[in-house]
């Protein structure tokens, strides 16, 4: 009996078509490949936006907060006093343009924010402690001054520095010391006495990340090692200012933090903070051309058609209002 088998031609023509069918398959795949890691490059981009965006808006909500002691300058002399031990060495202490360390002094009031900004060829006025040499041109540094919790009711920590406060007086002593009692100080309550620093830093890949700096006995404002959160590109802030002649409570305009004048800082005039966080992906994404133009207040950056996505967050805060607290404004 006679079988017939497939031609030559026949075998060419189905090899052709099995190709087509296997290009065709590897083409989706790719192709889903891709999509399925520029979603995942999203995701993160999105997720670590909002934990940064969630550690300076929580951390801005407080500044300020000084227990009951209201309504009073954090200035020794208006009302504080400080221990003989609550120093830091100059060494290990940041700065801003006043010379103003993170404790309070009699020079000067403490400011529950300050914000210093790093122009384009990396210059800034204050806060050495961020060294030239790391600092991301065209950002911003926030530095915040609060307390920390609910007031101690157990052993005090000697790496930490406190508050005892009342309504009308505040003493501020490193955890090392004994506190006052209720005969020195009546009613007082104790809280943790903390200053934090948030900048960029240059990441090892090339990208930037979110650092801090906090303060501690021994360590003087020292820095929590590693990342808090990587890919952030740039951080810009701005500032809500009551620019009436007498301060009335009521948040005039918005202005770059480099506007704001040591008077309005000093004075407490700073009401609102607007955050702008540019995210950056870890690796450009194949294929993918980022031309779009970044608006961050009063910063502009561009993609200048690399391959990164980004991600733009914004968000407002309105700061504790020092005049609303001594039963001013309206």
């Amino acid at each position: 009996m006679k079988v017939a088998g497939f031609t030559l031609v026949e075998w060419l023509v189905a090899m052709v078509l099995g190709l087509f069918l296997l290009a065709g398959v590897l083409s989706v795949f790719v192709a889903a490949r891709s999509n399925t890691g520029s979603a995942i490059e999203q995701s993160s981009l999105l997720e670590n936006g909002r934990l940064a965006m969630r550690l300076l808006t929580q951390d801005l909500r407080w500044a300020g907060f000084w227990g009951d002691y209201t309504g009073l300058p954090m200035q020794v002399g208006s009302g504080l006093a400080l221990s003989a031990g609550a120093q830091v060495p100059m060494s290990k202490d940041c700065f801003d343009e006043r010379s103003e360390g993170s404790l309070p002094s009699a020079v000067a009031p403490a400011r529950a924010i300050w914000i210093a900004h790093i122009d384009s060829s990396k210059a800034m006025s204050g806060l050495g402690c961020v060294t030239a040499s790391n600092r991301i041109a065209d950002s911003d540094v926030l530095t915040i001054r609060r307390l920390i919790g609910l007031p101690q009711s157990s052993a005090l920590d000697d790496n930490r520095f406190y508050l005892a406060t009342t309504s009308q007086s505040a003493y501020l002593f490193p955890g090392n010391e004994t506190p006052p009692d209720e005969t020195a100080m009546p009613h007082r309550q104790i809280w943790e006495y903390q200053y934090h620093l948030y900048y960029l830093y240059p990441s090892a890949g090339g990208g930037h990340e979110l650092r801090k700096r906090m303060l501690t006995v021994n360590g003087g404002s020292w820095l929590i090692s590693g990342a808090l959160v990587s890919g952030v590109e740039k951080m810009v802030l701005q500032c809500g200012v009551d620019t009436s002649v007498v301060a009335d409570g009521k948040l005039d305009k918005f202005v770059a933090a480099s506007d704001v004048t040591a008077q309005e800082w000093n004075e407490g005039r700073v009401l609102a903070v607007r955050v702008y966080l540019l995210m950056r992906a870890a690796q450009p994404d194949r294929g993918y051309v980022n031309r779009q133009i970044y608006q961050l207040g009063h910063v502009t950056v561009s993609g200048n058609g690399d391959g990164y996505r980004r991600l733009l967050l914004e968000s407002t805060v309105a700061l504790r209002n020092p005049l609303l607290v001594a039963g001013g404004g309206e």
